[in-house]
């Protein structure tokens, strides 16, 4: 299991929305449910964490019209952040990879700066 539970300091809450944030732009919030469901019956999350999300991301407004089942970009950002918020540094070669995270990989300050 990659991600077991959802910290609750600053930190982890403002990465957790912004992933949710960039989910939301994908999907609704009935799909981001089933999408965290896959990613527990992966292996990916577990129901502590994927409930934990749910909650935060009740307070996200979603513009997604999309469904759960999304492009492997869209997984693999998720499963970058799934590894920053659980604490485990990524290998470097990640760090080239084309994704949503990647800015957030290389510059994690720019996203937690008020």
């Amino acid at each position: 299991m990659l991600l077991l539970d959802i910290k609750e300091d600053i930190r982890t809450g403002v990465i957790a929305e912004r992933w949710l944030g960039y989910l939301l732009q994908q999907m609704n919030h009935e799909e981001l449910g089933k999408l965290l469901e896959y990613y527990e019956k992966v292996g990916w999350i577990s129901s502590t964490a994927k409930n934990k999300l749910m909650g935060i991301a009740m307070g996200i407004k979603s513009s997604g019209r999309g469904t759960w089942q999304v492009s492997s970009r869209i997984h693999l950002t998720s499963l970058l952040f799934m590894s920053y918020l659980a604490g485990i540094k990524l290998p470097r070669e990640l760090h080239e990879i084309n994704t949503y995270a990647r800015e957030f990989i290389e510059n994690p300050e720019s996203f937690i700066s008020v």
